[in-house]
């Protein structure tokens, strides 16, 4: 009995010394430059940013999760978790309740909030993705700070590997459609270059038309005619109306300006969802799976305007709030 105590005793203190040794210390430098030193396996997460949780869900890591925002709505587990804000409204004082081990937050929380959330203790680490690369960095960063970046490694050559796939896809096509992505109308919003629309429209085969606007940028009515797109990507998260009809796309189809585009003509007009293609988390696969059946489907033929799941709407909010930040 005395030997079978003793074995007990070294296997316990075994198990103690390995459940030490499993963290090791790691510094993280975010997207700002700001590097934070992570000395204890984090149990508590919150999330200023639905990216950051789509990607902690991604990796394993929703049932960590004690705070989100009210535009973190997916997966569905992600809207039972505890609301904290919007993305410059966050609530100090809901998340110092939930006194989380780490935050993952963004540009958009608004610098004061984040240096007053490090004053009082918390470790903050920002996350910015605006290209798939981007989002690879990302995903290792919240791997690496929340103890599983093989997890995250993994993940990450599984999205490349499917992003592979999609370029050898249409590597073969001969026509090169011209594409436009629109969030709005009154002014026409459109995505341009440094965005993920941009990167993705080209890696599913297609062109940019406003590939020379900056970022998310106005185009006005006369440009669009000019430019003249192939297919018209719009945007169902913004400019709806109180019917819930899409705005932009009954703009786009009833003003007599603009019948004569190709697009219109050929009835290469796609709604597509808000959120998979805009956040910058793992769902812009799916965004791209989903661009290259359109675009190179629309070389030919006549289909009528659809719907496709995988763009659209928080972008527009993101990108004037971006620019709100960038004046200030």
């Amino acid at each position: 009995m005395k030997y079978i105590f003793l074995i007990v005793l070294i296997l316990c203190l075994f198990a103690g010394t390995v459940n030490a040794e499993e963290w090791k210390p790691v510094s993280i430098v975010d997207d700002y430059g700001y590097v934070s030193q992570i000395s204890s396996k984090p149990e508590t997460i919150v999330s200023l940013a639905p990216t950051n949780t789509e990607i902690l869900f991604a990796l394993g890591l929703g049932d960590k999760v004690v705070g989100v925002t009210e535009y973190c709505s997916y997966p569905e587990e992600a809207r039972t978790k505890p609301i904290v804000g919007g993305y410059s409204t966050i609530n100090i004082e809901k998340i110092v309740a939930q006194n989380p081990d780490i935050i993952f937050g963004n540009t958009l929380n608004g610098k004061e909030n984040i240096e007053h959330l490090r004053e009082l203790g918390f470790t903050v680490i920002c996350l910015n993705p605006d290209s798939v690369s981007g989002t690879y960095s990302a995903i290792s960063t919240i791997g690496s700070a929340a103890g599983c970046p093989d997890v995250a490694e993994s993940y990450i050559l599984s999205m490349q590997k499917k992003i592979d796939n999609v370029t050898q896809s249409v590597g073969n096509t001969t026509t090169v459609p011209s594409v436009a992505h629109m969030l709005s109308v009154d002014p026409y919003w459109v995505s341009g270059n440094s965005t993920f629309q941009n990167e993705l429209i080209e890696l599913a085969g297609g062109k940019n038309i406003f590939s020379d606007v900056n970022g998310w940028g106005v185009v006005n009515i006369e440009r669009l005619i000019t430019a003249d797109p192939d297919i018209i990507l719009v945007s169902s998260g913004s400019g709806m109306g109180e019917d819930n009809g899409n705005v932009l796309l009954n703009t786009l189809v009833s003003d007599p300006r603009l019948s004569q585009l190709s697009a219109i003509k050929s009835n290469r007009l796609f709604v597509v969802d808000s959120d998979t293609f805009n956040r910058g988390g793992p769902r812009i696969v799916d965004a791209l799976e989903e661009l290259s059946v359109i675009i190179p489907s629309s070389g030919s033929g006549s289909p009528t305007p659809t719907t496709a799941s995988g763009f659209g709407g928080l972008v527009l909010c993101i990108a004037l709030a971006g620019i709100f930040l960038r004046r200030k």
